[in-house]
């Protein structure tokens, strides 16, 4: 919703300047999607409204609920046609977190990800990434009675390389005069761009960082990120260490296990040295993801290999966690977003 417009135009047609403010409120702390649901507004002026102006840039093209109910996921259709995917993650019984896409597709190209494999269309605009939370955030208030409590931008797309749309998007949700969630429920996951994890510890501290790793060795990690042909492990180890002196924060360490391919005993020493050269153990929380499906030629490791690697982790000192698979059977979890 462009409010400058709004403003000039609602001044224009004699409307007093209070109604704007109703308008305000309706859409980020009542979660409007619709002019009708706007009641405040006498009916003449929300028919003319619904001529003018759309709440949303974006139209919610299907909704697909998964089994188990713990995952949602919204494929969106923006105004040229071109579709993004969101998903809502059920973390405990009455708390969602969002999955956020920055871009159409990603420029990172990641074999194992289905976004990668569709390659870059274009970025978002800020309003297209801060409608993914309005219109979610309408769909758990009116199915649900939910709330969303925290975000993540590891939807489809690399956040950094959009990054002023991306950091105009977190102001906005964490504006406490618009949707005002804290800024340490939010949380934005990067490939490795070094430029945008500069920039992001002096604008967002409070922010949480992710990213991603896979491979702590050049070779292995280019074939899996080939950002990192851009951006070597030691010119992000250099980023990640100043990223820590700066803010105090701890770092989120996302690495997608393979079978036979990252997941050794010497993997887990080589992990560990690694992290060890940016910083102290306790500095990191190392989440393991078991590769979800994506079409491609890798495969998950065995349950039992994933709890031996954990264990090695937690031996050499970090916290670990192995993310419980959510959506798959909508296509929904982790590397499977792809804009269908």
């Amino acid at each position: 919703m462009d409010f400058k417009k709004l403003s000039v135009f609602l001044e224009k047609n004699g409307v007093p300047a209070f109604r704007l403010k109703q308008v305000h409120d309706a859409i980020y702390k009542n979660f409007a999607a619709s002019w009708d649901e706007v009641a405040v507004l006498p009916a003449p002026l929300r028919e003319t409204l619904k001529r003018e102006f759309r709440i949303h840039t974006l139209d919610t093209a299907e909704i697909q609920v998964a089994k188990k109910g713990d995952a949602i996921k919204f494929c969106f259709e923006l105004k040229d046609g071109l579709k993004i995917e969101t998903v809502l993650l059920k973390l405990l019984p009455d708390k969602w977190s969002l999955c956020i896409s920055a871009q159409v597709g990603c420029p990172v190209r990641c074999p194992f990800c289905a976004t990668g494999r569709k390659g870059l269309k274009r970025n978002l605009s800020p309003d297209e990434i801060t409608d993914q939370f309005l219109a979610a955030a309408s769909y758990l208030k009116k199915t649900r009675n939910h709330k969303i409590g925290s975000v993540i931008f590891m939807g489809m797309g690399e956040p950094f390389y959009n990054y002023d749309s991306v950091g105009d998007a977190i102001r906005v949700i964490t504006d406490p005069g618009r949707i005002g969630l804290g800024q340490r429920h939010v949380s934005v996951s990067t490939a490795g761009h070094v430029p945008g994890i500069r920039r992001f510890a002096k604008d967002f501290p409070q922010c949480n960082l992710a990213f991603s790793l896979h491979a702590s060795d050049d070779l292995l990690r280019n074939d899996l990120v080939p950002l990192n042909r851009t951006y070597p492990l030691s010119q992000l180890a250099k980023a990640l260490t100043d990223y820590i002196v700066m803010t105090k924060r701890r770092v989120f360490v996302e690495y997608v296990l393979f079978e036979g391919l990252n997941g050794s005993r010497s993997q887990a020493a080589k992990l560990s040295s690694w992290l060890r050269a940016v910083a102290a153990p306790k500095y990191f929380v190392i989440n393991l993801i078991p590769y979800n499906r994506t079409g491609g030629p890798y495969r998950a490791p065995a349950k039992d290999r994933i709890k031996v690697f954990a264990g090695l982790l937690e031996e050499y000192g970090f916290e670990v966690t192995v993310r419980k698979s959510m959506g798959e059977d909508i296509d929904g979890a982790c590397g499977q977003l792809a804009g269908k």
